[in-house]
């Protein structure tokens, strides 16, 4: 499925797009996509809020940015909690915030393992939204990218290795690194930019051992980052890169397709997103990032 849906829009990321979009420019209206109930806790459907940049037309394909909310948010809380549709406007993107289903305890979640959470299969509704996101609206298919907070980081993570043939590159915030179900096997270099705060309390910059807790042991943030180099084929790092009095920038280079491998550990930072990075919003370093990078490789 993942190989057809891919070359499908790939085909349109390179044409002139057909049709009008469903969502005005400059707006965020919620989406609907059909999905297995066998997959999706008994639901035939899973939503998603799109934001289309106030320039948008459907004739000139621009890039996605999925955007992940933590455990327990809404896809509104992530629209609201990041500045990623004003910066879609200023940038000319598409901002997608998808919609978690609900735990035991009702709270929205991610099944960022697998389908081991409540056999829900999140690369089931990921690859059916991209597959409708490349119908309805005028996507560059080389160019869609996500990042997200917290479990939504872990998610990040997760569509790293189940969909590299479709997300050019992540950013995850503060995610939960749990090991996968299946394992990890992308198969293609995965270019990365991770965030994390050096004191976060709920996910632990230094991991949580399966001594401390056998069901859920956590990596180390750059123990995790090292093995994505190893993966990414990279030969160097890490190594320093930018420091200031809040974060330290590390990097692994000499990456197949120079999908490189970047941390910043936000020096004292808790569990949440930093507001900015050196003098920049958060945001747009992650989009700095993001547009370094294509599914074929370094962007022109």
């Amino acid at each position: 499925m993942t190989g057809s849906s891919s070359s499908q829009s790939s085909q349109q990321g390179k044409n002139a797009c057909a049709g009008n979009s469903p969502v005005r420019a400059g707006t965020t209206q919620n989406q609907v996509v059909a999905v297995p109930p066998a997959v999706a806790r008994g639901q035939h459907t899973r939503t998603y809020l799109v934001h289309t940049p106030a320039q948008y037309t459907s004739r000139t394909p621009v890039p996605v940015i999925i955007i992940f909310h933590g455990h327990g948010g809404t896809a509104s809380d992530a629209e609201q909690g990041t500045g990623f549709s004003q910066l879609a406007d200023k940038e000319h993107f598409i901002a997608v915030y998808p919609q978690g289903l609900p735990d035991d305890q009702q709270l929205p979640m991610w099944a960022s393992i697998g389908p081991y959470d409540y056999n829900i299969d999140e690369t089931v509704f990921m690859n059916n939204m991209l597959d409708k996101l490349s119908k309805d609206f005028c996507i560059d298919s080389q160019r869609i990218y996500a990042t997200g907070f917290s479990n939504g980081g872990g998610m990040s993570g997760f569509v790293a290795c189940q969909l590299s043939t479709r997300i050019a590159a992540v950013s995850p915030i503060s995610g939960n690194y749990y090991p996968l179900q299946a394992g990890c096997h992308p198969r293609r270099p995965v270019p990365m930019l991770e965030i994390h705060g050096s004191a976060d309390p709920i996910v632990p910059y230094n991991g949580i051992s399966a001594k401390v807790n056998p069901q859920w042991p956590l990596p180390a943030v750059q123990d995790w980052l090292h093995e994505w180099a190893q993966r990414n084929g990279c030969t160097q790092g890490p190594e320093v890169f930018a420091r200031d009095k809040n974060s330290t920038g590390f990097r692994w280079t000499g990456c197949h397709q120079d999908a490189s491998i970047l941390h910043y550990r936000i020096e004292g930072g808790g569990h949440s997103i930093p507001a900015t990075i050196g003098n920049l919003p958060t945001e747009q370093v992650i989009w700095n990032f993001f547009k370094l990078h294509s599914l074929s490789g370094p962007a022109s």
